[in-house]
């Protein structure tokens, strides 16, 4: 498994607790029934693997809380004779990107040809000269072609709003095509900034609430108030 680029990430913590130790498959489950009382729509846990450098490198255990856009790595480690702990949210990488965008190819020729049988009637009725312009106008194929992949845009903007985000993610790779998509059918929103803050809130307070849970069970200084505060580096 590849590593995540690092201009996806979203935010980031971390925090080294001194004379602290613990078993890391233990804190993931223990998270993990913290994420499950807090009830976060769309939420899948997992564990991922991975590289401390190269693919040559020795690999290293995080629990991955996914949700519907974003990604929460955390890690658990020991250090010396201390206890490791960061967080990572990134932005979900998109998937299956030549078979979706192999699909829209697809579906727009679809919609092209339905739009033509659809006009077809409609020039056919004009008397005199309308109907052979109004085809050579709409209904040219270097302006019906362009309108069918906008139809399509549309519609896979309409799918990313009821949860499948995958076509989305697909076209937001083209050059260009995905500068325009972002642009005019999935602009950023207040709302999709604070979906955003949503779950990363919700993960990271689960987190902490274990790490607090431990300090206290074992007499350790807990965390403070400034070690609490995750470092954003871009919401959209």
């Amino acid at each position: 498994m590849s590593q995540s680029p690092l201009e996806n990430v979203v935010a980031h913590w971390s925090k080294l607790i001194e004379n602290f130790e613990t078993s890391p498959k233990d804190f993931y489950t223990s998270v993990e029934a913290a994420l499950d009382r807090r009830q976060i729509p769309s939420l899948k846990t997992s564990r991922v693997d991975w590289f401390e450098g190269g693919i040559l490198w020795p690999q290293r255990e995080y629990l991955r809380v996914a949700g519907e856009r974003h990604c929460f790595d955390m890690c658990a480690a020991p250090f010396g004779t201390g206890f490791f702990f960061s967080s990572w949210t990134t932005k979900k990488k998109a998937r299956f990107v030549l078979l979706y965008l192999i699909g829209v190819g697809i579906i727009t020729l679809f919609v092209w040809r339905a739009l033509q049988a659809i006009l077809a009637p409609l020039w056919s009725m004009m008397p005199g000269l309308m109907g052979p312009l109004f085809q050579l106008g709409i209904g040219n194929p270097f302006v019906l072609i362009p309108l069918s992949f906008l139809i399509v845009l549309w519609l896979v903007g309409l799918a990313a709003r009821g949860g499948h985000y995958g076509p989305e993610g697909a076209i937001l790779t083209v050059p260009l095509i995905g500068w325009f998509y972002a642009r005019v059918f999935s602009p950023e929103t207040y709302y999709r900034i604070d979906s955003t803050l949503m779950f990363q809130s919700a993960a990271h307070a689960a987190m902490l609430e274990v790490i607090d849970g431990l300090t206290t069970e074992k007499g350790v200084r807990g965390l403070t108030e400034d070690d609490r505060k995750p470092i954003f580096h871009a919401l959209a």
